[in-house]
């Protein structure tokens, strides 16, 4: 256990931050705060089965598929409170705008949703829909023939989209370790705040990332590995993009790569699922 905090405590508040589940009250102390994004991932654990959940059930309820992706669309957003799509929007505003680097951080600050904001929520949305749509019609006829069960194609498409709701959080937690910061006070900036911290963080989360990186080569296949290249090739861009246009991460673009990956492992099931 930390001094002046404990692993409880960073668990809790994690969920408390990035979704809706209810959990019990936690010590907002320092201490705990420094360790928050190492739970991070964990939040998208728990989505991830609630999809897969969701997923099987409608399936076996022999729902339409366009009732199942509205539902599976509309599970993310219920479960984090859209925290994440507020990121992506004020993003896209900002990216939008063509403006300076300062007019841009200033924009992501704004409440107001502009037209690139809607716009980009509403192509998300619909890319999702259609993605969603395509893996539910393949899962329910899957199940029909009974084919359905471990490792097979429709499992690991499922499979493989819920597993990137876990690693798309651990890249970006990693990200407010290792990318440069955009500005230099803010809740982003205080978490890992110490070296040691920071030393800790990592570690945890590169043995993290591993793990899941095992998981889905060995439950995955090919679909496991083209997932974590979806999630790297995003991370890789989210990195190139938010230093040229940003001058470093935030809260805000953190979100966006969340949202961004998601939809990138998503379409990469959709596809070859």
């Amino acid at each position: 256990m930390r001094r002046g905090g404990s692993w409880r405590d960073s668990f809790l508040i994690a969920f408390g931050m990035y979704s809706r589940i209810p959990v019990p009250r936690a010590d907002w102390d320092r201490a705990s705060m420094d360790y928050v994004m190492c739970f991070f991932p964990f939040v998208g654990a728990v989505l991830g089965g609630l999809s897969f959940l969701l997923q099987w059930g409608c399936a076996r309820l022999g729902l339409s598929p366009f009732l199942a992706a509205a539902l599976l669309v509309a599970l993310p957003l219920w479960a984090t409170g859209g925290i994440h799509m507020d990121g992506y929007m004020d993003t896209r505003d900002a990216l939008g705008s063509c403006q300076d680097r300062e007019t841009k951080l200033t924009i992501l600050k704004d409440s107001h949703a502009g037209a690139f904001a809607v716009m980009g929520c509403a192509l998300y949305l619909l890319l999702s829909f259609g993605a969603w749509g395509a893996l539910a019609e393949r899962g329910a006829a899957a199940l029909a023939k009974g084919s359905f069960g471990w490792g097979t194609p429709a499992w690991q498409a499922a499979f493989c989209v819920c597993a990137g709701y876990m690693v798309s959080r651990t890249l970006s937690a990693l990200s407010v370790i290792l990318f440069p910061k955009a500005k230099k006070t803010g809740s982003y900036v205080a978490l890992f705040s110490g070296r040691a911290a920071r030393r800790q963080g990592l570690v945890f989360l590169g043995a993290l990332l591993a793990a899941e990186a095992a998981c889905l080569g060995a439950l995955g296949g090919w679909r496991g590995l083209l997932t974590l290249l979806a999630a790297a090739a995003v991370f890789g861009w989210y990195y190139h993009m938010s230093k040229k246009q940003f001058g470093g991460i935030t809260g805000d673009l953190a979100g966006y790569f969340v949202q961004q990956a998601e939809l990138a492992v998503l379409l990469a099931m959709a596809v070859t699922g």
